[in-house]
């Protein structure tokens, strides 16, 4: 098969894969809890920082209305707290509860073992192998955002 034939079935295949999903995770959540893939990224980002449905929004590149939506049904299951800022009560944070951290951990692992599974993936090619796949993926993901 040509090159861009495989390039455009793999791009088409990942599309399928994460289809309404914020990311592309291999294996499965093994929390058990019934939240969608952005939620439980919402809480891995609030395990490490404080942060606003803005930031949120940025970090996920999602839209502010997305966020809160996702907020809203984390802070009804109390998995989230809100925080007014004490200098800027217009200014509120969101913290995660005791019930969200073995979650917010479990998507950190999840993301830790999808980064395994390219770490494998590569080393079984050489280093100027992967030097060439790395300038691939990086003139993609140029063309990808209309860059030169």
């Amino acid at each position: 098969m040509q090159l861009e034939k495989q390039v455009d079935k793999l791009v088409n295949q990942i599309l399928l894969k994460s289809e309404n999903q914020h990311e592309l995770l291999f294996g499965d959540c093994q929390s058990g809890v019934a939240i969608t893939n952005t939620q439980e990224h919402i809480l891995m980002l609030l395990s490490h920082e404080r942060l606003t449905n803005s930031d949120l929004a940025k970090r996920l590149n999602i839209s502010q209305a997305a966020v809160t939506k996702a907020i809203k049904y984390l802070v009804s299951q109390g998995m989230l707290a809100s925080v007014k800022n004490k200098e800027d009560a217009r200014v509120t944070y969101f913290e995660l509860t005791d019930i969200a951290k073995p979650v917010a951990k479990e998507h950190t692992h999840h993301h830790d073992a999808t980064l395994a599974v390219y770490k494998n993936l590569f080393n079984q090619f050489s280093e100027d192998e992967q030097d060439v796949i790395a300038r691939f993926l990086k003139v993609f993901s140029d063309e990808l955002e209309g860059r030169e």
